[in-house]
């Protein structure tokens, strides 16, 4: 004669059940598409040529020199570049083949048969320029 205990309650009826599973289901296949989605796009990324990417480099330091206006005191922005590329700087008077200034990175030789050369036009003072900029891989 002890006190009664009230009737059991099931713990959880099968359509929550299911529910649950569902959402745990649509949970994995998301994280599975999400990781499947970023291998894919590794794999698929093309892996620049070495010239290339010299190449780029130097039309960003073109950019860079013609954006700060130090295409005539270059130093500053050459020296920025990692040590293991070297770069040498000309700039011509508009049209004409003569030299206005050279710069060569400090620490490197004055030129390399493996260079790759990229050229800007620009205006300086009024005057119509050209800069030339060689760039290589300094080699040990």
């Amino acid at each position: 004669m002890g006190i009664p205990f009230p009737p059991r309650k099931p713990s959880a009826s099968p359509m929550r059940k299911g529910f649950v599973a569902l959402l745990d289901a649509i949970t994995a296949l998301f994280v599975l598409m999400m990781f499947s989605a970023m291998i894919t796009n590794t794999l698929q990324q093309r892996i620049l040529d070495p010239q290339a990417q010299l190449q780029r480099q130097g039309m960003d330091v073109l950019t860079a020199l013609e954006r700060s206006g130090a295409f005539y005191s270059p130093s500053a922005v050459l020296s920025e570049t990692g040590d293991s590329v070297c770069m040498r700087l000309e700039i011509y008077n508009g049209t004409s083949t003569a030299v206005d200034s050279t710069s060569t990175k400090s620490g490197c030789p004055s030129s390399n048969s493996n260079e790759r050369v990229v050229w800007r036009s620009f205006v300086a003072n009024g005057q119509f320029k050209t800069a030339r900029l060689a760039i290589w891989v300094k080699t040990q």
